[in-house]
C-alpha cells in the first residue's frame, strides 16, 4: 500500500540497495527514502527524508 504521508517511525525496512532504501511507515505508508546510513526499525523520516 502506498499512502502520500511520508513522515513517521519505521517500522520495517522492506530492502536497502546502495543509499535507497524501501520502508514501511508505523502508518503503513510504503515509501522509498534517499539514506545516507544503514535504516533500522524505530529511525524516523520526516518529509520523506531520514532524520539524523
Amino acid at each position: 500500500m502506498t499512502i502520500q504521508n511520508k513522515t513517521g517511525r519505521v517500522a520495517e525496512v522492506i530492502s536497502q540497495c546502495g543509499k535507497v532504501a524501501r520502508v514501511v511507515l508505523a502508518t503503513g505508508a510504503e515509501i522509498k527514502i534517499i539514506a545516507s546510513h544503514k535504516v533500522k526499525v524505530g529511525d524516523w523520516v520526516v518529509e520523506g527524508e531520514l532524520s539524523k
